[in-house]
């Protein structure tokens, strides 16, 4: 057992600290309520990793830091398929902004599967997070 605790630790250690070398970007900087962002999830790493962009999250910039704010699709049935994303590679993905979402700053979040396991069994995740970008009130840049 205690052979064991140091290899479980310096795993939990390396994904904590960013083992996985990926990224997320949009397409633009600026939208409008009801524009559809085109994501990019590029793995710029050495290693594969898991991933579905059906399944992401869309955060606000406010006082209190980021957080979530429902979207589109988020309450809609999507296949829930790992995908695998080789090294060096990369996907491409859709989400579409509600239309009634308000102006500010936003940003998408993704966690992508390490594809590796934590101390408890469970599959090991990191969040990757997109450049934030803004939305303007309808009529609006």
């Amino acid at each position: 057992m205690r052979r064991t605790l140091p290899l479980m630790a310096l795993t939990l250690l390396l994904v904590a600290c960013g083992e996985v070398e990926v990224s997320l970007t949009t397409d633009a900087a600026t939208y409008q309520p009801g524009d559809t962002v085109q994501l990019l999830l590029q793995n710029e790493g050495l290693r594969e990793v898991g991933y579905n962009l059906c399944v992401v999250r869309l955060e606000l910039q406010e006082d209190s830091g980021w957080s979530h704010t429902p979207h589109l699709g988020e309450t809609e049935a999507c296949p829930l398929i790992l995908h695998t994303l080789e090294r060096r590679a990369q996907a491409q993905g859709t989400l579409r902004l509600p239309d009634t979402l308000r102006a500010g700053e936003y940003r998408v979040v993704h966690d992508v599967d390490t594809l590796r396991t934590d101390s408890q069994g469970r599959a090991a995740q990191e969040a990757v997070i997109s450049n934030s970008f803004h939305v303007g009130e309808e009529g609006t840049p």
